[in-house]
């Protein structure tokens, strides 16, 4: 009996802990004749709003019911739910209608004007559906590239704070660097966060240690480097290794949601 009260008192608090978010499907038109889509999980006491901006070619590809296709093994896609945990709206940004087939978000376009002013206009809006609350840009891998991208560039509307988590710090063919941005311009809070064996080629851990130095008109700035974990059995650069805190997801979540909540 004691198994089977166990086992109902669990399922009713999964049910009302489900209960608790709610899904907003968020659309808007940064430029003419294109769309973005954010897909929004609301938890009932929100805190503050984490924009999350996946890696690779950024292509979440969320449909008009709210599903999507893209991304999904992704950290932060993956992760997103563990966001909303903490008592963060987590917000899905996925790329704009003119960019959702071919390459998607490339490393160039990720640092263009054209980017940041689509996530000004997202965050406008995200600032209008949910006033009140922070906005932090949440960025892995190349999508850091598109979080660094506003907080070096849009000088009003701009986000409270950003998160660079397995960015790219090196220079590489592809572009993309961080470290090309002016980094010491940014005078928001900059919190990044990095795996010590990130084992990618353009995202090597002397890179975040380099952002992090580069961050020094920041009111607070921080470089976490994370351990342990699995470093998975294929590309280094893909997400299911240490570039994205493979098993130690939770771990990088709480300090995230802990760094955001405290400034």
């Amino acid at each position: 009996m004691a198994m089977i009260r166990t086992l109902v008192f669990s399922f009713l608090f999964t049910a009302i802990a489900t209960a608790a978010i709610a899904e907003d499907l968020i659309k808007i038109k940064p430029r003419d004749d294109v769309f973005l889509r954010m897909l929004a999980d609301v938890p009932s006491d929100p805190k503050a709003i984490a924009v999350l901006f996946p890696g690779g070619a950024g292509l979440v590809k969320i449909k008009k019911d709210g599903t999507f296709k893209g991304t999904k093994g992704n950290f932060l896609t993956r992760s997103r739910k563990k966001f909303t945990e903490h008592g963060l709206i987590s917000v899905l940004f996925d790329a704009p209608s003119d960019r959702r087939d071919g390459e998607g978000l490339t490393f160039d376009y990720r640092m263009g004007e054209e980017h940041a002013g689509d996530i000004k206009k997202a965050i406008k809006r995200l600032r209008k559906n949910y006033p009140g609350l922070s906005v932090w840009l949440v960025g892995t891998s190349r999508g850091s590239t598109s979080a660094a991208n506003a907080a070096a560039n849009i000088k009003d509307g701009g986000p409270d704070g950003i998160v660079l988590t397995s960015t790219v710090g090196v220079s590489n063919k592809h572009g993309g660097n961080v470290l090309d941005f002016n980094l010491a311009g940014i005078k928001i809070p900059v919190l990044v966060a990095h795996h010590e064996e990130d084992g990618c080629s353009v995202t090597p851990v002397s890179g975040a240690r380099d952002i992090k130095a580069g961050l020094t008109a920041s009111k607070a700035s921080e470089l976490k480097i994370f351990n342990g974990g699995s470093s998975g059995s294929g590309n280094p650069c893909k997400a299911k290794s240490h570039h994205g805190f493979l098993e130690i997801e939770q771990k990088v979540v709480d300090a995230i949601a802990a760094w955001i909540k405290s400034h």
